[in-house]
Protein backbone atom coordinates (compact mmCIF):
# COMPACT_ATOMS: atom_id res chain seq x y z
CA UNK A 1 0.00 0.00 0.00
CA UNK A 2 2.69 2.50 1.03
CA UNK A 3 4.82 1.61 -1.98
CA UNK A 4 1.96 2.39 -4.38
CA UNK A 5 1.38 5.78 -2.71
CA UNK A 6 5.10 6.52 -3.01
CA UNK A 7 5.06 5.58 -6.72
CA UNK A 8 2.04 7.81 -7.36
CA UNK A 9 3.70 10.72 -5.58
CA UNK A 10 6.90 10.12 -7.51
CA UNK A 11 5.01 10.03 -10.86
CA UNK A 12 3.20 13.23 -9.93
CA UNK A 13 6.46 15.00 -8.97
CA UNK A 14 8.13 13.85 -12.21
CA UNK A 15 5.13 15.21 -14.14
CA UNK A 16 5.37 18.57 -12.35
CA UNK A 17 9.10 18.66 -13.08
CA UNK A 18 8.59 18.09 -16.81
CA UNK A 19 5.86 20.73 -16.99
CA UNK A 20 8.22 23.17 -15.24
CA UNK A 21 11.05 22.22 -17.63
CA UNK A 22 8.78 22.74 -20.66
CA UNK A 23 7.68 26.18 -19.47
CA UNK A 24 11.27 27.19 -18.66
CA UNK A 25 12.48 26.14 -22.11
CA UNK A 26 9.54 27.91 -23.75
CA UNK A 27 10.28 31.19 -21.99
CA UNK A 28 14.00 30.91 -22.71
CA UNK A 29 13.81 30.03 -26.40
CA UNK A 30 10.67 31.64 -27.84
CA UNK A 31 11.34 35.20 -29.04
CA UNK A 32 8.11 36.67 -27.68
CA UNK A 33 8.97 35.47 -24.19
CA UNK A 34 12.74 35.89 -24.08
CA UNK A 35 12.61 39.59 -24.91
CA UNK A 36 11.66 40.16 -21.26
CA UNK A 37 13.88 39.65 -18.26
CA UNK A 38 12.94 39.97 -14.60
CA UNK A 39 15.03 41.27 -11.72
CA UNK A 40 14.39 41.46 -8.00
CA UNK A 41 14.98 44.89 -6.47
CA UNK A 42 17.34 44.67 -3.47
CA UNK A 43 17.96 48.35 -2.67
CA UNK A 44 15.77 51.35 -1.93
CA UNK A 45 17.26 53.66 -4.55
CA UNK A 46 14.03 53.70 -6.60
CA UNK A 47 11.55 54.11 -3.74
CA UNK A 48 8.68 54.96 -3.70
CA UNK A 49 8.19 54.06 -7.40
CA UNK A 50 9.77 50.61 -7.03
CA UNK A 51 10.22 49.11 -3.56
CA UNK A 52 12.69 46.60 -2.16
CA UNK A 53 11.39 43.11 -2.93
CA UNK A 54 9.50 44.11 -6.08
CA UNK A 55 10.14 42.24 -9.32
CA UNK A 56 10.73 44.48 -12.33
CA UNK A 57 10.06 43.30 -15.88
CA UNK A 58 12.60 44.64 -18.37
CA UNK A 59 12.13 44.69 -22.15
CA UNK A 60 15.49 43.77 -23.68
CA UNK A 61 14.47 44.84 -27.19
CA UNK A 62 14.82 48.61 -27.44
CA UNK A 63 16.30 51.28 -29.70
CA UNK A 64 18.83 53.45 -27.89
CA UNK A 65 17.99 56.37 -30.17
CA UNK A 66 14.39 56.45 -28.88
CA UNK A 67 15.30 56.51 -25.17
CA UNK A 68 14.36 59.70 -23.39
CA UNK A 69 15.34 61.28 -20.10
CA UNK A 70 13.37 59.93 -17.10
CA UNK A 71 12.91 56.51 -18.71
CA UNK A 72 13.61 53.74 -16.20
CA UNK A 73 16.31 51.42 -17.51
CA UNK A 74 18.25 48.38 -16.33
CA UNK A 75 21.99 48.18 -16.86
CA UNK A 76 25.15 46.40 -15.77
CA UNK A 77 27.71 48.27 -13.71
CA UNK A 78 30.39 47.58 -11.13
CA UNK A 79 29.78 48.44 -7.48
CA UNK A 80 32.42 47.57 -4.87
CA UNK A 81 34.25 45.36 -7.39
CA UNK A 82 31.07 43.35 -8.09
CA UNK A 83 29.22 43.27 -11.40
CA UNK A 84 25.57 44.08 -10.62
CA UNK A 85 22.35 44.94 -12.41
CA UNK A 86 20.94 48.34 -11.47
CA UNK A 87 17.52 49.81 -12.26
CA UNK A 88 17.59 53.64 -12.33
CA UNK A 89 16.31 56.60 -14.30
CA UNK A 90 18.05 57.56 -17.52
CA UNK A 91 19.31 61.12 -17.13
CA UNK A 92 21.14 61.73 -20.40
CA UNK A 93 22.65 60.10 -23.46
CA UNK A 94 25.45 61.92 -25.26
CA UNK A 95 27.14 60.71 -28.47
CA UNK A 96 30.93 61.11 -28.23
CA UNK A 97 33.08 59.98 -31.19
CA UNK A 98 30.46 57.48 -32.34
CA UNK A 99 29.97 56.03 -28.84
CA UNK A 100 27.29 56.80 -26.29
CA UNK A 101 27.96 58.12 -22.81
CA UNK A 102 24.95 57.36 -20.63
CA UNK A 103 24.27 58.94 -17.24
CA UNK A 104 21.70 57.70 -14.74
CA UNK A 105 20.23 58.73 -11.40
CA UNK A 106 18.18 57.17 -8.61
CA UNK A 107 14.64 58.14 -7.59
CA UNK A 108 14.01 61.45 -5.87
CA UNK A 109 17.24 63.29 -6.63
CA UNK A 110 18.93 65.18 -9.43
CA UNK A 111 22.37 63.92 -8.35
CA UNK A 112 23.85 61.67 -11.02
CA UNK A 113 25.24 58.21 -10.33
CA UNK A 114 29.05 57.96 -10.18
CA UNK A 115 29.32 55.71 -13.21
CA UNK A 116 29.28 56.59 -16.91
CA UNK A 117 27.74 53.82 -18.98
CA UNK A 118 28.21 52.73 -22.57
CA UNK A 119 25.61 51.22 -24.91
CA UNK A 120 26.94 47.73 -24.09
CA UNK A 121 26.06 48.20 -20.41
CA UNK A 122 22.34 48.64 -21.12
CA UNK A 123 20.07 45.64 -20.57
CA UNK A 124 16.68 47.09 -21.36
CA UNK A 125 13.76 49.35 -20.56
CA UNK A 126 11.46 48.98 -17.56
CA UNK A 127 7.95 47.81 -18.51
CA UNK A 128 6.20 47.18 -15.17
CA UNK A 129 6.77 45.70 -11.74
CA UNK A 130 5.11 43.16 -9.49
CA UNK A 131 5.05 44.35 -5.88
CA UNK A 132 6.60 42.09 -3.20
CA UNK A 133 6.97 39.03 -5.46
CA UNK A 134 10.76 39.14 -5.06
CA UNK A 135 10.54 38.31 -1.37
CA UNK A 136 8.65 35.12 -2.23
CA UNK A 137 11.16 34.25 -4.99
CA UNK A 138 14.10 34.71 -2.61
CA UNK A 139 12.35 32.41 -0.13
CA UNK A 140 11.79 29.72 -2.78
CA UNK A 141 15.49 29.82 -3.66
CA UNK A 142 16.58 29.21 -0.07
CA UNK A 143 17.09 25.71 1.31
CA UNK A 144 14.25 26.02 3.81
CA UNK A 145 12.00 27.45 1.08
CA UNK A 146 12.63 24.45 -1.16
CA UNK A 147 11.94 22.04 1.69
CA UNK A 148 8.68 23.83 2.52
CA UNK A 149 7.58 23.74 -1.14
CA UNK A 150 8.32 20.00 -1.46
CA UNK A 151 6.42 19.24 1.74
CA UNK A 152 3.51 21.44 0.59
CA UNK A 153 3.32 19.69 -2.79
CA UNK A 154 3.27 16.27 -1.13
CA UNK A 155 0.64 17.38 1.39
CA UNK A 156 -1.57 18.86 -1.34
CA UNK A 157 -1.30 15.62 -3.31
CA UNK A 158 -2.24 13.54 -0.26
CA UNK A 159 -5.17 15.81 0.65
CA UNK A 160 -6.52 15.72 -2.91
CA UNK A 161 -6.07 11.96 -3.01
CA UNK A 162 -7.88 11.58 0.33
CA UNK A 163 -10.87 13.77 -0.57
CA UNK A 164 -11.28 12.51 -4.13
CA UNK A 165 -10.63 8.87 -3.38
CA UNK A 166 -12.79 6.54 -5.48
CA UNK A 167 -15.31 4.69 -3.37
CA UNK A 168 -15.32 0.93 -3.85
CA UNK A 169 -18.48 -0.20 -5.61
Amino acid sequence: MHLSIFRKILKWLVGVFFIYLFIALLFENVAVFNRYQHYIIVSGSMQPTIDIGDVVIINRQFDIDTLESDTIIAFNTEINSNEVVVVHYLDSIVAVNGNYEIRTRPEGTDALDDWVLSENDLIGVYQWHIPRLGRFLFFTQSTIGRIVIIIDVILIYLIIRFFFKKKPS
